[in-house]
């Protein structure tokens, strides 16, 4: 029996968001399930910080700095230059250093 869904919309959420939205679903599928324990396994920071970080992070004057990398950096919450370039390695634009330092600031105001 194939159940065919409807996607209403797609959004990239940081895993601690995943985490939210499926912590009171009570049949989870397989694959909820799965998202679910890694999510819980793999979330750095609240989903409060999270949504903090994302805004901040999105104010900064860089049209380089996607929403996809934006959601990857939160996921991540890199410590050091060398993890955030690896994090953003496969944009297909260089980044300045002293933009990834910018960068670097701000994640390290929403550490744990």
């Amino acid at each position: 029996m194939d159940i065919e869904y409807e996607v209403l919309k797609e959004e990239f959420v940081p895993l601690t968001k995943t985490k939210e939205l499926l912590k009171d679903v009570e049949d989870k599928t397989f694959e909820q399930k799965l998202a679910f324990e890694h999510a819980k396994k793999f979330s750095k920071i609240t989903v409060q910080k999270a949504e903090e970080l994302r805004k901040e992070l999105s104010s900064l004057e860089m049209r380089k700095l996607k929403d996809t990398d934006i959601i990857k950096i939160i996921d991540m919450i890199p410590a050091t230059i060398n993890e955030l370039k690896v994090i953003l390695a496969q944009t297909q634009v260089a980044f300045k250093e002293e933009d990834l330092q910018q960068i670097l600031d701000i994640v390290k105001k929403y550490e744990k």
